[in-house]
């Protein structure tokens, strides 16, 4: 009597964002090496800019746009500064 070999089944590649299996000639990989559809990945990729409103947009923006000022205003405050202590 012969045994027949049974096939091992084969560890698939999975999606890391959706579990199923993924065939190797269409996987892909995200930013971390991990095995995922591309569809995932885009859908996962989009909603990440998505947000509430245009009026968070609005108060994001200006909120931004005032710290960045700040920012600047500040280095510049501290340019004068070195500037008065190299000159003494």
């Amino acid at each position: 009597m012969t045994s027949s070999a049974l096939p091992m089944p084969q560890p698939g590649i999975v999606c890391c964002i959706c579990a199923e299996r993924i065939p190797l000639e269409t996987s892909k990989t995200n930013e971390c090496g991990n095995a995922v559809h591309e569809e995932c990945y885009v859908r996962r990729t989009i909603s990440k800019f998505r947000t509430g409103s245009p009026v968070q947009l609005a108060e994001d923006w200006l909120s931004s746009m005032l710290l960045r000022a700040e920012l600047k205003f500040r280095a510049g405050a501290i340019s004068v500064e070195a500037k008065k202590k190299w000159r003494a």
